[in-house]
């Protein structure tokens, strides 16, 4: 297993490729102060969990519908991406990742079976996809 972070330019870049199929693309930190690491004097440090997908879609059922979705078929492609997480009401994406794969495969990966899921229209239906 290895440990990746993305940059804050790659972050916002990535922000920006999700943002446009309409899902929240983030960094998942948690700030604590950790006197015991930071020489006996008490510091804030950030604890980095890995990044957030959550869909933004107006539609309700694809907003509870695709992060469940999006982590079966990432699960079942080959190499499988099985490490995605359901949390609450989207997907954990990990900084840590088994051999051959790198958070830019996966972010990429997942972006384009993003892209490949039906959306629901107003009324309930599978509506065809707006083509960018």
């Amino acid at each position: 297993m290895r440990l990746e972070h993305l940059t804050d330019d790659e972050e916002d870049h990535w922000r920006g490729e999700f943002a446009q199929e309409n899902w929240i693309f983030g960094a998942l930190r948690l700030s604590i102060t950790l006197p015991e690491f930071a020489g006996g004097v008490p510091s804030l440090r950030d604890m980095h969990f890995g990044y957030y997908l959550q869909p933004l879609h107006l539609n309700a059922d694809d907003r509870e519908d695709l992060p469940r979705k999006l982590a079966y078929v990432v699960a079942r492609r080959k190499p499988p991406l099985d490490f995605l997480e359901l949390v609450g009401a989207g997907l954990r994406i990990p900084h840590c990742f088994p051999q051959g794969f790198t958070l830019h495969s996966v972010l990429r990966i997942t972006l384009q079976e993003l892209r490949r899921l039906p959306l629901r229209d107003d009324s309930g239906r599978v509506a065809a996809r707006e083509e960018s």
